[in-house]
């Protein structure tokens, strides 16, 4: 036998017995120790670029300093990272503030502001802003993309002498996040959110992928051009959300990078599962994950390891309920039907494509396989309403599992199930793709 630890969000850990025969994927793999010396790799990587001039060059050339941080969705600590850059650019005698990135999320409120940038930056007197894509008065139009997305951009972005983005590198649903992200969606207007988001329909815009087959991504890396964004400091975390990368550089060329590294820790090879496909992937979910809108995102990486057919097993407390995955409840059971009106509802305006994309994607895979929730008891009403099975046992929903796939079932183990991707998903092969049904 052998025993899982299986992470469970906020509620700390679950663990599950399980006979060897039936485990024949195991991710729970060693990672890197948090980079020593933070401050110091901070400085070393923000003067050794991937691309393009070193940033202390670039402060000597500036008076007014804009940085870019991710908002609550993301978990980057921005506390750790940004004081030794702030105090260069105090000590270069330059302005600085900082602009947040919400996309078309709420703006953070005081706790959320706390935990992202901690008390000492919040009370140095730099001003924080949040970006709020709906107030078109903040934001000015530079251009149109390739694709016919027009571009209109947070003006004191557009206003910076220099401007810096400090993320985090991770799969999403929509490919990987960082980079050209922090300005689209980051801080681009509500219009410019939803001209690039229609692209997210494209079978290839999805997690894993990258352009020039991730043409949503690709969208956006060509917006991060036209923004005159300077430069990407990009973090790659451990599953403790201990930093072991950091990647700098121009943005497009510093994200291609980061995701390499980032691949080096998080992908799988598909050709050691006998059989190619899984019956039964079992995922936790992270501390942060406090809403199904981002525990459900393990769902969509699995779908690459699971067969049709198969079953997705998640293990998430969510306390803070579906959140823009209860927009889902109109769509399920996924029937072909359901899926036609999703496609209708969104040309019809009946639902916005940048919420969508947080549950969509989910729906596509649940046409194909099952998926099982284990959760708390007060959850399960939640589940109840968007037609998704769930239990409040591992143990229940693995048997479950055993009664469909029999005592064979082959199953793979994810704790960070949310972050995991399978490699070679960029060969331009049209049997890598994945399809949409």
């Amino acid at each position: 036998m052998v025993t899982l630890t299986v992470p469970y969000g906020v509620k700390g850990t679950l663990e599950f017995e399980i006979e060897d025969k039936n485990l024949v994927l195991d991710t729970d793999v060693a990672f890197p120790n948090e980079m020593g010396d933070l401050d110091h790799a901070v400085l070393h990587a923000l003067d050794n670029p991937v691309a393009g001039d070193p940033f202390s060059l670039r402060l000597e050339k500036a008076n007014k300093v804009v940085i870019l941080t991710d908002n609550f969705a993301r978990l980057t600590p921005a506390y750790k990272i940004l004081p030794p850059i702030l105090k260069m650019i105090k000590d270069a005698g330059k302005e600085v503030e900082i602009l947040v990135s919400s996309g078309l999320l709420r703006e953070m409120n005081e706790t959320e502001l706390k935990r992202k940038f901690g008390e000492e930056i919040l009370d140095s007197g730099i001003p924080v802003y949040q970006s709020k894509a709906r107030e078109t008065w903040d934001y000015a139009f530079v251009g149109v993309t390739s694709y016919g997305t027009p571009i209109s951009f947070h003006k004191r972005l557009l206003q910076a002498d220099l401007s810096l983005a400090i993320t985090m590198t991770q799969a999403t649903l929509w490919g990987y996040g960082g980079g050209g992200s922090m300005v689209l969606p980051g801080v681009a207007s509500f219009e410019t959110i939803e001209w690039n988001h229609r692209l997210m329909t494209c079978p290839t815009c999805a997690v894993g992928y990258e352009p020039p087959l991730n043409r949503m991504r690709e969208d956006i890396e060509e917006a991060c051009v036209m923004s005159g964004l300077d430069m990407s400091l990009l973090a790659i975390f451990n599953p403790k959300m201990e930093l072991i990368h950091l990647t700098a550089g121009e943005t497009n060329a510093a994200h291609r990078a980061s995701v390499e590294k980032y691949d080096s820790h998080y992908a799988f090879d598909l050709e050691k599962i006998p059989g190619g496909t899984l019956d039964v992937a079992i995922s936790g979910s992270f501390p942060g994950d406090r809403l199904f809108a981002h525990a459900c995102w393990s769902i969509a990486n699995l779908d690459h390891f699971v067969r049709d057919g198969g079953t997705i097993i998640l293990c998430t407390p969510v306390p803070g309920g579906l959140a823009h995955y209860s927009y889902a409840k109109d769509y399920t059971p996924p029937t072909p039907e359901a899926i036609r009106e999703l496609y209708e509802d969104v040309f019809y305006g009946k639902q916005a494509l940048w919420h969508a994309c947080l549950w969509m994607p989910i729906i596509e895979v649940m046409a194909k396989k099952e998926v099982i929730v284990v959760t708390e008891p007060e959850r399960l009403p939640d589940f109840e309403i968007i037609k998704i099975k769930a239990v409040t046992s591992l143990e229940a929903a693995v048997d479950l599992a055993r009664k469909k796939h029999g005592p064979d079932m082959r199953v793979g183990n994810f704790p960070y199930g949310k972050w995991v991707l399978p490699r070679g998903l960029n060969i331009p092969n049209p049997d890598n793709r994945k399809s949409k049904k």
